[in-house]
């Protein structure tokens, strides 16, 4: 049902490879960094906030936030490249960073500008 919430666009140009980043709290106290290489469907970004407001109560632990956030971001938008980082300072300092790409797709050099974690 929260997939629902992730509404798409056109990528106005799928010919070629850019950046999009978003960020937001899925939960109190929770940063979420959102990066993208798209591929057909770029998110509205309102429409994030929206999907992200389902994870208010979610008590899985921050892993398992970002394994499902990856997941819905596969099936609703498949871009080339995504990556999910997640941060919480409290109770200690815990960060997740999980990345996805699809098969054959290589772009060293806008890979090479991102900044590194």
């Amino acid at each position: 049902m929260r997939r629902e919430r992730l509404t798409t666009r056109p990528s106005p140009d799928a010919r070629h490879d850019y950046l999009v980043e978003l960020r937001g709290e899925p939960m109190a106290g929770t940063r979420l960094t959102l990066r993208l290489v798209p591929d057909r469907l770029v998110p509205d970004p309102a429409s994030v906030a929206a999907y992200l407001a389902e994870f208010a109560g979610f008590a899985d632990g921050l892993e398992a936030l970002a394994l499902a956030i990856l997941d819905d971001l596969n099936n609703e938008l498949v871009p080339r490249w995504v990556e999910v980082v997640l941060e919480r300072d409290t109770p200690l300092p815990h960060r997740v960073v999980i990345e996805d790409r699809q098969p054959n797709w290589d772009n060293p050099q806008l890979m090479g500008r991102l900044r590194r974690i």
